[in-house]
């Protein structure tokens, strides 16, 4: 009777121990001044901060002294040679962009599912200005889609950070 109660103590210590040692992640959660519940803190640098938003499946990028992303952020294609029709992009990371300094307005996200692939006719340069200049190649290029994002904008700065632990199920078999 007691080696069996000393049994399953060590089998309690040990799946405790093996729980504890393998559940220490915690996610970062990232809200406004405003208590918006933006996202989860993926990555954090002098200029900006990337939340991962789980309602759409992609990372947002913030930067208080954003002036929006264009050409000289990302690679934004188009099949067309004026720059019109669907952006691509030649990343196929879900990334959320407001696309608010070219001449498309809103939020947009790369998505996989409607890759082409296909030789882009027309690109955004730095200076957010067409280019017809076959730059690159023909490839698998992933379309932008319009998205809403789920909390309002402008961000009530301050950001906030909480440490939110995830779940544990220990179970005692």
């Amino acid at each position: 009777m007691k080696s069996k109660m000393l049994l399953v103590s060590v089998c309690i210590m040990l799946g405790l121990i093996f729980a504890v040692s393998h559940t220490t992640m915690a996610d970062v959660q990232v809200y406004d001044d405003n208590d918006q519940y933006i996202g989860i803190l993926v990555y954090m640098d002098e200029g900006w901060i990337d939340m991962f938003i789980p309602s759409l499946g992609a990372t947002f990028r913030y930067s208080n002294d954003y002036s929006g992303w264009c050409g000289d952020e990302l690679d934004i294609v188009f099949e067309s040679t004026d720059c019109s029709g669907t952006p691509y992009s030649t990343s196929p990371f879900p990334m959320i962009f407001d696309f608010s300094a070219c001449l498309l307005t809103g939020v947009y996200k790369s998505i996989h599912s409607g890759k082409k692939t296909f030789m882009p006719g027309s690109y955004w340069d730095w200076d957010y200005v067409c280019q017809q200049t076959p730059i690159y190649p023909s490839a698998e290029y992933y379309p932008f889609v319009q998205v809403q994002l789920p909390f309002t904008t402008p961000l009530a700065l301050p950001l906030r950070l909480e440490v939110k632990n995830r779940a544990v199920v220990i179970p005692l078999n």
